[in-house]
């Protein structure tokens, strides 16, 4: 495993050590609008920063609170302490922990901790995705066995879509407002994504993305079915290529 990968996990531990202990959790603002941030937002991505820079200190970090630029040419971090932060202050356990290094222009390791559980999933490109669980690794892999999609949508055209696949009545559909989603579909729990959204940064999807391709799941634009890439806002992602096609055509009869 690469230095990066081993401490991009280590990060993650460590954020979700605040984060599950719930100090700062009822410390809420509003950052605009129905968006939110608490206390343990910022310190969990404080524990990250100072994880990650100790050991690559000439990397740039850009994260969900505390920003930060790329610079031209260099590997830096995507960095989303607490993705599904409305469910974490409210106490529901549908959040988690997304870091993602970029090379090049492309992502090629990540990590995810899932929240309120000692579950970590992490990817290095070309190598696969697993999950570290109950002190011992895994491999994991994308499966269209479950009848289960994760839509979720912020546009008038993505509730047609919403609205085309409840009528097809064999999905059970799951919205909630946090990219643990991503990391179900790589554990093969559900079986695709629907992820309309304005353009937003790639701290919240990047991991996901990345870890879900690893997996084995097909990852593309919804709307020409482009492979993914890092500057996408919106995406589609199925466990087999039959599923992706099915959901791609299905998106394409609701605009």
């Amino acid at each position: 495993m690469r230095i990066e990968t081993e401490t991009a996990i280590r990060a993650v531990v460590k954020a979700l050590q605040i984060i599950d202990s719930r100090d700062g959790a009822d410390d809420i603002t509003s950052k605009g609008g129905i968006d939110l941030v608490t206390a343990a937002d910022v310190s969990s991505e404080d524990a990250i920063r100072t994880e990650l820079g100790q050991t690559f200190p000439e990397h740039v970090i850009v994260g969900e609170e505390r920003g930060g630029t790329p610079v031209a040419g260099q590997p830096y971090w995507l960095v989303d302490p607490i993705c599904g932060t409305r469910p974490y202050a409210s106490n529901v356990p549908l959040y988690c922990t997304n870091i993602a290094l970029v090379e090049n222009g492309e992502v090629t390791a990540a990590a995810i901790g899932i929240g309120s559980s000692d579950e970590i999933l992490y990817a290095e490109k070309g190598n696969g995705a697993f999950m570290r669980s109950d002190g011992g690794d895994k491999p994991i892999h994308a499966s269209d066995k479950s009848n289960t999609l994760w839509i979720g949508t912020m546009t008038e055209q993505g509730a047609d879509v919403v609205r085309n696949v409840l009528l097809k009545r064999r999905w059970y559909v799951w919205q909630f407002s946090s990219s643990v989603g991503y990391a179900y579909l790589a554990a093969g729990r559900i079986s695709g994504i629907i992820h309309f959204a304005p353009p937003l940064s790639p701290v919240h999807t990047a991991a996901g993305c990345f870890i879900a391709q690893e997996a084995g799941a097909i990852v593309t634009d919804p709307f020409d079915g482009s492979p993914w890439q890092l500057g996408m806002h919106s995406f589609l992602l199925a466990s087999t290529p039959a599923l992706h096609q099915e959901l791609f055509e299905l998106i394409k009869q609701s605009y």
